[in-house]
């Protein structure tokens, strides 16, 4: 099954050309702070690939004359309803696709949709993403001589009600630094750490000493409107002793003893040579977040080669 991992964007669904938008203020904005860049489509197409779902954006009405074998082909007229064991009769229109961008092509990680009907649902327009995991076949309808996919969602009302909300990143942008203070509570561990915002997902960078920092961030931050993911690079201080460990134990170096305090390591023990001894060196190096290794106490055998 294919990984989805890469940058995130939205394809924005648009009415056609003339047709009415119910939606005030949509599609939003296209523009992007950073690649890639979101983009504004008639159409999008689902293609099976790997156990996730390629997405083709469509940008053209013309475009949509041309057929592709296999493929769900998703617009403004898109429906869902919601899984029949979940007995409601809640519908939802899409507004929109958001995709990873991984090996140079994108897949859909989750939908932007609106209830229209529904047990407490009823009015309500706010857009709402949803994850591309929950969308299931519920049949196939035939039109004459085409044949329709009809698609629900495997949610009850109340998960679909407390999806993330869709925002730009700059209204995102404002509530995430609050979020952060009020988690972090220490101005010395929220000053060392960043964050940049792409398509709803928060990406946290920097240093923090203790594992539990980046827990109470990200539990925060799961509950900031409009974050859709949270992507964690924080370099840990706490887990680098480990790291180091294994590094030297997976190259059979796991006699050697290993200190860490504010990212630097030190090593101390014996080894048989000084080729050995560098090795080590490189060795604690080469882990993300360590600031320098000392081997001031890393020994070499006595009668050994130095």
């Amino acid at each position: 099954m294919r990984v989805l991992s890469g940058p995130p964007r939205y394809f924005f669904l648009r009415r056609a050309r003339g047709a009415h938008e119910e939606v005030a203020h949509w599609p939003p904005d296209t523009k992007s702070p950073q690649p890639p860049e979101n983009l504004l489509c008639v159409a999008v197409r689902l293609l099976p690939d790997e156990g996730a779902w390629r997405a083709e954006p469509v940008e053209s009405e013309a475009d949509l004359r041309t057929e592709v074998e296999g493929a769900f082909v998703l617009t403004r007229e898109t429906a869902f309803g919601l899984a029949r064991e979940t007995r409601s009769d809640a519908t939802l229109a899409l507004l929109g696709v958001r995709v990873m961008r991984v090996d140079g092509a994108d897949y859909a990680s989750h939908l932007v949709v609106r209830a229209t009907s529904g047990i407490g649902m009823v009015g309500r327009s706010t857009p709402l993403v949803i994850p591309i995991g929950a969308m299931i076949l519920g049949a196939y309808v035939e039109r004459g001589a085409r044949a329709e996919a009809e698609l629900d969602l495997r949610l009850t009302p109340p998960q679909v009600a407390s999806s993330p909300v869709y925002m730009s990143d700059a209204a995102i942008e404002r509530s995430v630094g609050r979020a952060l203070d009020q988690a972090i509570l220490s101005p010395v561990a929220r000053h060392a750490i960043t964050y940049e915002i792409l398509a709803g997902r928060v990406s946290l960078y920097g240093r923090a000493e203790f594992s539990g920092i980046g827990e109470e961030a990200r539990a925060a931050l799961a509950q900031t409107p409009g974050v859709v993911d949270v992507d964690d690079h924080l370099v840990y201080t706490d887990l680098l002793k480990d790291q180091v460990e294994q590094a030297l134990a997976a190259k059979g170096l796991d006699n050697i003893a290993v200190l860490c305090e504010h990212g630097l390591i030190d090593l101390s023990g014996v080894v048989p040579d000084s080729k050995t001894k560098y090795k080590a060196k490189d060795t604690a190096a080469g882990i993300p977040g360590v600031r320098g290794v000392i081997i001031q106490d890393l020994k070499v055998a006595d009668g050994a080669s130095v």
